[in-house]
Protein backbone atom coordinates (compact mmCIF):
# COMPACT_ATOMS: atom_id res chain seq x y z
CA UNK A 1 0.00 0.00 0.00
CA UNK A 2 1.24 3.45 -0.85
CA UNK A 3 2.47 5.29 2.26
CA UNK A 4 3.44 8.93 1.76
CA UNK A 5 6.16 10.66 3.69
CA UNK A 6 5.08 12.64 6.75
CA UNK A 7 4.01 16.22 5.98
CA UNK A 8 5.34 19.07 8.12
CA UNK A 9 4.04 22.64 8.06
CA UNK A 10 6.35 25.62 7.83
CA UNK A 11 5.86 28.96 9.55
CA UNK A 12 3.45 30.16 6.85
CA UNK A 13 1.11 27.22 7.34
CA UNK A 14 1.62 27.54 11.09
CA UNK A 15 0.19 31.06 10.90
CA UNK A 16 -2.87 29.77 9.04
CA UNK A 17 -4.02 27.42 11.77
CA UNK A 18 -7.75 28.01 11.94
CA UNK A 19 -8.09 28.18 15.67
CA UNK A 20 -5.98 31.36 16.04
CA UNK A 21 -6.21 30.47 19.73
CA UNK A 22 -8.22 33.52 20.69
CA UNK A 23 -9.24 33.69 24.31
CA UNK A 24 -12.82 34.64 25.07
CA UNK A 25 -13.32 37.58 27.41
CA UNK A 26 -14.31 35.29 30.26
CA UNK A 27 -10.89 33.62 30.00
CA UNK A 28 -8.98 36.84 30.55
CA UNK A 29 -9.56 36.68 34.25
CA UNK A 30 -6.83 35.81 36.69
CA UNK A 31 -7.71 32.17 37.29
CA UNK A 32 -6.08 30.78 34.14
CA UNK A 33 -4.31 27.68 35.42
CA UNK A 34 -0.71 27.06 34.36
CA UNK A 35 -1.08 23.29 34.74
CA UNK A 36 -4.11 23.29 32.43
CA UNK A 37 -2.11 24.86 29.61
CA UNK A 38 -0.72 22.68 26.84
CA UNK A 39 2.73 23.67 25.65
CA UNK A 40 3.60 24.07 21.97
CA UNK A 41 3.97 20.71 20.28
CA UNK A 42 3.83 18.78 17.03
CA UNK A 43 0.70 16.67 16.58
CA UNK A 44 -0.39 14.21 13.94
CA UNK A 45 -3.81 14.76 12.39
CA UNK A 46 -5.90 11.60 12.52
CA UNK A 47 -7.97 12.68 9.52
CA UNK A 48 -5.52 13.76 6.79
CA UNK A 49 -2.28 12.38 8.27
CA UNK A 50 -0.47 15.75 8.36
CA UNK A 51 1.96 16.74 11.10
CA UNK A 52 1.08 20.16 12.53
CA UNK A 53 3.10 22.45 14.79
CA UNK A 54 0.57 23.69 17.35
CA UNK A 55 1.33 26.70 19.57
CA UNK A 56 0.54 26.89 23.27
CA UNK A 57 -3.12 26.16 24.07
CA UNK A 58 -4.77 27.63 27.15
CA UNK A 59 -8.20 27.31 28.76
CA UNK A 60 -11.05 27.99 26.37
CA UNK A 61 -8.86 27.50 23.30
CA UNK A 62 -8.61 24.86 20.59
CA UNK A 63 -6.42 24.20 17.56
CA UNK A 64 -7.52 22.69 14.24
CA UNK A 65 -5.64 21.15 11.35
CA UNK A 66 -5.08 23.79 8.62
CA UNK A 67 -5.42 21.20 5.86
CA UNK A 68 -8.64 19.34 6.70
CA UNK A 69 -10.08 21.40 9.56
CA UNK A 70 -10.16 18.53 12.05
CA UNK A 71 -9.90 19.38 15.74
CA UNK A 72 -6.47 18.48 17.11
CA UNK A 73 -6.49 19.69 20.67
CA UNK A 74 -8.91 21.54 22.93
CA UNK A 75 -8.86 22.77 26.51
CA UNK A 76 -12.15 23.23 28.36
CA UNK A 77 -12.83 26.60 29.97
CA UNK A 78 -13.15 24.98 33.42
CA UNK A 79 -11.06 21.90 32.67
CA UNK A 80 -11.07 20.19 36.08
CA UNK A 81 -14.37 21.11 37.73
CA UNK A 82 -16.87 21.45 34.87
CA UNK A 83 -16.88 17.77 33.76
CA UNK A 84 -17.37 16.64 37.35
CA UNK A 85 -20.29 19.02 37.89
CA UNK A 86 -22.02 17.96 34.69
CA UNK A 87 -21.39 14.26 35.34
CA UNK A 88 -22.78 14.41 38.89
CA UNK A 89 -25.83 16.32 37.67
CA UNK A 90 -26.36 13.79 34.90
CA UNK A 91 -26.18 10.90 37.39
CA UNK A 92 -28.77 12.59 39.60
CA UNK A 93 -31.11 13.06 36.65
CA UNK A 94 -30.45 9.44 35.61
CA UNK A 95 -31.92 8.28 38.92
CA UNK A 96 -35.12 10.18 38.11
CA UNK A 97 -35.16 8.76 34.59
CA UNK A 98 -34.62 5.20 35.80
CA UNK A 99 -37.09 5.01 38.65
CA UNK A 100 -39.60 7.78 37.99
CA UNK A 101 -42.93 7.52 36.24
CA UNK A 102 -42.31 7.76 32.48
CA UNK A 103 -45.77 7.86 30.92
CA UNK A 104 -49.24 6.39 31.20
CA UNK A 105 -51.78 5.26 28.63
CA UNK A 106 -55.53 5.12 29.24
CA UNK A 107 -58.05 3.33 27.03
CA UNK A 108 -61.62 2.20 27.79
CA UNK A 109 -61.19 -0.38 30.52
CA UNK A 110 -57.37 -0.33 30.35
CA UNK A 111 -54.77 1.80 32.13
CA UNK A 112 -51.01 1.33 31.72
CA UNK A 113 -48.36 3.11 33.80
CA UNK A 114 -44.80 2.70 32.56
CA UNK A 115 -41.29 3.15 33.84
CA UNK A 116 -38.21 2.52 31.71
CA UNK A 117 -37.18 -0.59 33.69
CA UNK A 118 -40.77 -1.77 33.26
CA UNK A 119 -40.37 -1.49 29.48
CA UNK A 120 -37.33 -3.76 29.56
CA UNK A 121 -39.13 -6.21 31.85
CA UNK A 122 -42.04 -6.33 29.38
CA UNK A 123 -39.64 -7.20 26.56
CA UNK A 124 -38.16 -10.03 28.62
CA UNK A 125 -41.62 -11.39 29.52
CA UNK A 126 -42.52 -11.56 25.84
CA UNK A 127 -39.24 -13.33 25.08
CA UNK A 128 -37.67 -10.41 23.29
CA UNK A 129 -34.53 -10.36 25.38
CA UNK A 130 -32.46 -9.10 22.42
CA UNK A 131 -34.39 -5.82 22.32
CA UNK A 132 -34.26 -5.54 26.11
CA UNK A 133 -30.48 -5.88 25.92
CA UNK A 134 -30.28 -3.25 23.16
CA UNK A 135 -32.25 -0.79 25.28
CA UNK A 136 -30.30 -1.59 28.46
CA UNK A 137 -26.85 -1.36 26.85
CA UNK A 138 -27.31 1.81 24.81
CA UNK A 139 -29.65 3.80 27.09
CA UNK A 140 -28.58 2.76 30.60
CA UNK A 141 -25.41 0.69 30.97
CA UNK A 142 -23.08 2.48 28.54
CA UNK A 143 -24.01 6.05 29.65
CA UNK A 144 -23.82 5.06 33.32
CA UNK A 145 -20.38 3.48 32.91
CA UNK A 146 -19.20 6.49 30.92
CA UNK A 147 -20.28 8.94 33.63
CA UNK A 148 -18.68 6.88 36.39
CA UNK A 149 -15.42 6.76 34.45
CA UNK A 150 -15.55 10.54 33.96
CA UNK A 151 -15.93 11.03 37.71
CA UNK A 152 -13.11 8.60 38.47
CA UNK A 153 -10.68 10.12 35.99
CA UNK A 154 -11.42 13.77 36.73
CA UNK A 155 -11.45 13.27 40.50
CA UNK A 156 -7.90 11.95 40.16
CA UNK A 157 -6.89 14.90 37.97
CA UNK A 158 -8.49 17.41 40.34
CA UNK A 159 -6.78 15.92 43.42
CA UNK A 160 -3.52 15.21 41.56
CA UNK A 161 -3.65 11.54 42.54
CA UNK A 162 -2.25 8.65 40.50
CA UNK A 163 -5.13 6.27 41.19
CA UNK A 164 -5.07 2.57 40.20
CA UNK A 165 -6.08 1.84 36.61
CA UNK A 166 -6.34 5.56 35.87
CA UNK A 167 -4.98 5.27 32.34
CA UNK A 168 -7.18 2.27 31.53
CA UNK A 169 -10.24 4.11 32.86
CA UNK A 170 -9.51 7.07 30.58
CA UNK A 171 -9.15 4.79 27.56
CA UNK A 172 -12.52 3.15 28.14
CA UNK A 173 -14.10 6.53 28.80
CA UNK A 174 -13.21 7.70 25.29
CA UNK A 175 -14.14 4.40 23.64
CA UNK A 176 -17.66 4.50 25.07
CA UNK A 177 -18.52 7.98 23.80
CA UNK A 178 -19.60 6.86 20.33
CA UNK A 179 -22.09 4.31 21.71
CA UNK A 180 -24.20 6.73 23.78
CA UNK A 181 -27.78 6.80 22.42
CA UNK A 182 -29.81 8.56 25.09
CA UNK A 183 -30.58 11.50 22.78
CA UNK A 184 -31.89 9.09 20.13
CA UNK A 185 -34.12 7.39 22.69
CA UNK A 186 -35.51 10.78 23.78
CA UNK A 187 -36.48 11.66 20.20
CA UNK A 188 -37.94 8.17 19.79
CA UNK A 189 -40.19 8.80 22.80
CA UNK A 190 -41.69 11.83 21.04
CA UNK A 191 -42.36 9.81 17.89
CA UNK A 192 -43.92 6.94 19.86
CA UNK A 193 -46.17 9.31 21.78
CA UNK A 194 -47.64 10.68 18.56
CA UNK A 195 -48.70 7.15 17.62
CA UNK A 196 -50.01 6.38 21.12
CA UNK A 197 -52.06 9.58 21.34
CA UNK A 198 -53.96 8.56 18.22
CA UNK A 199 -55.36 5.55 20.11
CA UNK A 200 -55.42 6.51 23.78
CA UNK A 201 -55.07 9.27 26.32
CA UNK A 202 -51.48 9.83 27.36
CA UNK A 203 -50.10 11.10 30.66
CA UNK A 204 -46.51 12.33 30.88
CA UNK A 205 -44.41 11.56 33.94
CA UNK A 206 -41.42 13.32 35.46
CA UNK A 207 -39.12 10.70 33.98
CA UNK A 208 -40.30 11.64 30.49
CA UNK A 209 -39.17 15.27 30.88
CA UNK A 210 -36.02 14.26 32.75
CA UNK A 211 -34.96 12.13 29.78
CA UNK A 212 -34.43 15.23 27.62
CA UNK A 213 -32.49 17.00 30.38
CA UNK A 214 -30.36 13.89 30.80
CA UNK A 215 -29.55 13.68 27.08
CA UNK A 216 -28.43 17.33 27.02
CA UNK A 217 -26.25 16.87 30.10
CA UNK A 218 -24.69 13.76 28.65
CA UNK A 219 -23.86 15.59 25.41
CA UNK A 220 -22.21 18.36 27.40
CA UNK A 221 -20.11 15.88 29.36
CA UNK A 222 -18.87 14.35 26.10
CA UNK A 223 -17.84 17.81 24.88
CA UNK A 224 -16.08 18.59 28.17
CA UNK A 225 -13.62 15.67 28.04
CA UNK A 226 -11.06 16.30 25.23
CA UNK A 227 -8.83 13.23 24.79
CA UNK A 228 -5.43 14.87 24.15
CA UNK A 229 -5.68 17.17 27.15
CA UNK A 230 -6.82 14.37 29.48
CA UNK A 231 -3.96 12.08 28.48
CA UNK A 232 -1.50 14.95 28.97
CA UNK A 233 -2.76 15.47 32.53
CA UNK A 234 -2.58 11.75 33.31
CA UNK A 235 1.01 11.65 32.06
CA UNK A 236 1.91 14.27 34.65
CA UNK A 237 0.64 11.90 37.35
CA UNK A 238 2.24 8.77 35.89
CA UNK A 239 5.96 9.35 35.28
CA UNK A 240 6.33 5.98 33.58
CA UNK A 241 3.83 6.94 30.91
CA UNK A 242 5.66 7.76 27.66
CA UNK A 243 3.96 10.44 25.59
CA UNK A 244 6.41 10.85 22.75
CA UNK A 245 9.72 9.71 21.32
CA UNK A 246 12.57 12.19 21.63
CA UNK A 247 14.49 10.89 18.65
CA UNK A 248 14.28 8.37 15.85
CA UNK A 249 11.43 7.54 13.53
CA UNK A 250 7.96 8.17 14.93
CA UNK A 251 4.36 7.62 13.93
CA UNK A 252 1.43 9.75 15.08
CA UNK A 253 -1.48 8.04 16.81
CA UNK A 254 -4.71 8.84 14.95
CA UNK A 255 -6.76 8.83 18.16
CA UNK A 256 -4.76 10.84 20.72
CA UNK A 257 -2.39 12.58 18.21
CA UNK A 258 0.76 11.88 20.25
CA UNK A 259 4.00 10.90 18.50
CA UNK A 260 5.01 7.31 19.23
CA UNK A 261 8.04 5.17 18.30
CA UNK A 262 7.63 3.72 14.83
CA UNK A 263 8.54 0.23 16.01
CA UNK A 264 5.73 0.24 18.59
CA UNK A 265 2.69 -1.98 18.15
CA UNK A 266 0.23 -0.05 20.31
CA UNK A 267 0.10 3.55 21.43
CA UNK A 268 1.46 3.84 24.96
CA UNK A 269 -1.02 6.65 25.62
CA UNK A 270 -4.49 5.59 24.42
CA UNK A 271 -3.80 1.92 23.65
CA UNK A 272 -4.83 2.12 19.98
CA UNK A 273 -2.95 0.02 17.45
CA UNK A 274 -0.15 2.00 15.81
CA UNK A 275 0.39 2.12 12.07
CA UNK A 276 0.95 4.71 9.38
CA UNK A 277 -2.40 3.54 8.07
CA UNK A 278 -4.79 1.17 9.80
CA UNK A 279 -4.06 -2.43 8.82
CA UNK A 280 -6.77 -4.08 6.68
CA UNK A 281 -8.88 -0.93 6.97
CA UNK A 282 -10.51 -1.31 3.55
CA UNK A 283 -11.17 -5.02 3.97
CA UNK A 284 -12.84 -4.57 7.34
CA UNK A 285 -14.88 -1.59 6.18
CA UNK A 286 -16.06 -3.44 3.06
CA UNK A 287 -16.86 -6.60 5.06
CA UNK A 288 -19.10 -4.76 7.52
CA UNK A 289 -20.69 -2.67 4.78
CA UNK A 290 -21.49 -5.63 2.50
CA UNK A 291 -22.99 -7.52 5.44
CA UNK A 292 -25.14 -4.49 6.25
CA UNK A 293 -26.27 -4.30 2.60
CA UNK A 294 -27.36 -7.95 2.71
CA UNK A 295 -29.28 -7.50 5.97
CA UNK A 296 -30.87 -4.26 4.71
CA UNK A 297 -33.12 -6.33 2.41
CA UNK A 298 -34.89 -8.40 5.12
CA UNK A 299 -34.92 -5.33 7.40
CA UNK A 300 -37.20 -3.59 4.89
CA UNK A 301 -39.18 -6.52 3.48
CA UNK A 302 -40.03 -8.44 6.67
CA UNK A 303 -42.57 -7.21 9.27
CA UNK A 304 -41.21 -4.53 11.58
CA UNK A 305 -44.22 -4.42 13.89
CA UNK A 306 -47.19 -6.71 14.58
CA UNK A 307 -50.39 -5.17 15.96
CA UNK A 308 -53.02 -7.50 17.46
CA UNK A 309 -56.51 -7.04 18.88
CA UNK A 310 -59.38 -9.51 19.43
CA UNK A 311 -60.63 -8.89 15.90
CA UNK A 312 -57.60 -8.67 13.63
CA UNK A 313 -53.84 -9.03 13.41
CA UNK A 314 -51.96 -6.46 11.32
CA UNK A 315 -48.33 -6.66 10.28
CA UNK A 316 -46.47 -3.62 9.00
CA UNK A 317 -43.09 -3.01 7.44
CA UNK A 318 -41.07 0.16 7.91
CA UNK A 319 -42.48 1.78 4.77
CA UNK A 320 -46.02 0.75 5.76
CA UNK A 321 -45.67 2.64 9.01
CA UNK A 322 -44.56 5.76 7.14
CA UNK A 323 -47.57 5.57 4.78
CA UNK A 324 -49.98 5.01 7.69
CA UNK A 325 -48.68 8.07 9.55
CA UNK A 326 -48.82 10.22 6.42
CA UNK A 327 -52.37 9.20 5.58
CA UNK A 328 -53.39 9.80 9.20
CA UNK A 329 -52.23 13.42 8.99
CA UNK A 330 -49.04 13.02 11.08
CA UNK A 331 -46.85 14.37 8.29
CA UNK A 332 -43.97 15.55 10.49
CA UNK A 333 -43.65 12.22 12.29
CA UNK A 334 -43.92 10.35 8.98
CA UNK A 335 -41.06 12.42 7.59
CA UNK A 336 -38.95 11.79 10.71
CA UNK A 337 -39.52 8.03 10.53
CA UNK A 338 -38.83 7.98 6.78
CA UNK A 339 -35.59 9.91 7.17
CA UNK A 340 -34.34 7.94 10.18
CA UNK A 341 -35.46 4.44 9.15
CA UNK A 342 -35.36 4.48 5.34
CA UNK A 343 -33.32 7.37 3.99
CA UNK A 344 -30.45 7.45 6.50
CA UNK A 345 -29.60 3.70 6.36
CA UNK A 346 -29.70 3.76 2.57
CA UNK A 347 -27.70 6.98 2.30
CA UNK A 348 -25.18 5.65 4.83
CA UNK A 349 -24.58 2.60 2.69
CA UNK A 350 -24.30 4.67 -0.50
CA UNK A 351 -22.08 7.25 1.21
CA UNK A 352 -19.69 4.62 2.58
CA UNK A 353 -19.57 2.93 -0.83
CA UNK A 354 -18.55 6.23 -2.45
CA UNK A 355 -15.86 6.78 0.19
CA UNK A 356 -14.47 3.26 -0.14
CA UNK A 357 -14.50 3.34 -3.93
CA UNK A 358 -12.71 6.71 -3.87
CA UNK A 359 -9.71 5.07 -2.22
CA UNK A 360 -9.21 2.84 -5.28
CA UNK A 361 -10.39 4.98 -8.17
CA UNK A 362 -10.15 8.63 -9.16
CA UNK A 363 -13.46 10.38 -8.44
CA UNK A 364 -14.45 13.97 -9.22
CA UNK A 365 -14.42 14.87 -5.52
CA UNK A 366 -11.67 16.36 -3.39
CA UNK A 367 -10.37 14.62 -0.29
CA UNK A 368 -11.92 17.36 1.85
CA UNK A 369 -15.36 16.76 0.31
CA UNK A 370 -15.08 13.01 0.75
CA UNK A 371 -13.93 13.51 4.34
CA UNK A 372 -17.01 15.60 5.06
CA UNK A 373 -19.16 12.87 3.55
CA UNK A 374 -17.44 10.28 5.74
CA UNK A 375 -17.94 12.33 8.92
CA UNK A 376 -21.59 12.87 8.01
CA UNK A 377 -22.09 9.12 7.63
CA UNK A 378 -20.27 8.55 10.91
CA UNK A 379 -22.33 11.18 12.75
CA UNK A 380 -25.85 10.28 11.59
CA UNK A 381 -25.40 6.52 11.59
CA UNK A 382 -26.71 5.87 15.08
CA UNK A 383 -29.89 7.92 14.51
CA UNK A 384 -31.36 5.03 12.55
CA UNK A 385 -32.04 3.41 15.92
CA UNK A 386 -35.12 5.63 16.28
CA UNK A 387 -37.43 3.04 14.73
CA UNK A 388 -36.10 0.30 17.01
CA UNK A 389 -36.70 2.37 20.14
CA UNK A 390 -40.17 3.38 18.90
CA UNK A 391 -41.08 -0.30 18.50
CA UNK A 392 -39.82 -1.03 22.02
CA UNK A 393 -41.97 1.71 23.56
CA UNK A 394 -45.08 0.76 21.60
CA UNK A 395 -44.68 -2.87 22.59
CA UNK A 396 -44.35 -1.97 26.28
CA UNK A 397 -47.37 0.35 26.10
CA UNK A 398 -49.77 -1.87 24.16
CA UNK A 399 -49.41 -5.15 26.00
CA UNK A 400 -53.04 -5.66 26.99
CA UNK A 401 -55.73 -8.17 25.93
CA UNK A 402 -57.48 -5.44 23.94
CA UNK A 403 -54.42 -4.19 22.07
CA UNK A 404 -50.97 -5.63 21.73
CA UNK A 405 -47.92 -4.58 19.73
CA UNK A 406 -45.15 -7.06 19.05
CA UNK A 407 -41.83 -6.45 17.28
CA UNK A 408 -41.38 -8.23 13.99
CA UNK A 409 -38.27 -10.12 12.98
CA UNK A 410 -37.16 -7.12 10.91
CA UNK A 411 -36.27 -5.30 14.14
CA UNK A 412 -33.31 -7.62 14.66
CA UNK A 413 -32.08 -7.19 11.10
CA UNK A 414 -32.55 -3.44 11.26
CA UNK A 415 -30.58 -3.18 14.51
CA UNK A 416 -27.75 -5.20 12.99
CA UNK A 417 -27.73 -2.93 9.92
CA UNK A 418 -27.29 0.13 12.14
CA UNK A 419 -24.48 -1.46 14.16
CA UNK A 420 -22.67 -2.85 11.09
CA UNK A 421 -22.69 0.48 9.25
CA UNK A 422 -21.29 2.14 12.38
CA UNK A 423 -18.53 -0.48 12.52
CA UNK A 424 -17.78 0.03 8.83
CA UNK A 425 -17.23 3.74 9.42
CA UNK A 426 -15.24 3.05 12.60
CA UNK A 427 -12.73 0.69 10.99
CA UNK A 428 -12.18 2.84 7.90
CA UNK A 429 -8.99 4.91 8.02
CA UNK A 430 -10.01 8.26 6.52
CA UNK A 431 -6.36 9.17 5.91
CA UNK A 432 -6.45 6.85 2.90
CA UNK A 433 -8.55 9.44 1.08
CA UNK A 434 -5.80 12.04 1.43
CA UNK A 435 -3.18 9.49 0.37
CA UNK A 436 -5.17 8.85 -2.78
CA UNK A 437 -5.41 12.56 -3.56
CA UNK A 438 -1.65 13.05 -3.13
CA UNK A 439 -1.03 10.01 -5.31
CA UNK A 440 -3.34 11.40 -8.03
CA UNK A 441 -1.75 14.86 -7.83
CA UNK A 442 1.75 13.45 -8.20
CA UNK A 443 0.86 11.22 -11.18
Amino acid sequence: MYVPAPVFFDSVMFAKIRSVLTLSRSRRRKYLLPDATLSARRLGCGVCGARVDVPRVRQGQEACCPRCGANLVRVEREPYVLPIVYALTALAVLLVVSFGFFMGMTMPGVAVHLTLPGMMAALVRHEYGFLANVMFVFVFATPLLFLLLVLYVYAALLRREARPWLLQAARWMFRLRVWLMVDIFAVSALVALVKIRALAQVEYGVSFYAMFVYSLLLARVVLAVPPHWVYEQIARLLPEMRLSQAGGATVACRHCHFEQPQEGVRCTVCGARLSFRRAHSLRLAWAFLLTAMILYVPANTLPMMITENPMVTFTSKIVDGVFTLWQGGDHLVAVIIFIASVAIPLLKIIGMMVVLIAVRFRLPFSARTLTRLYHTVEMVGRWSMIDVFVTIMLMATFATPLARVLPGVAVIYFTLVVILTMLSAYFFDVRLLWDKQREDDSS
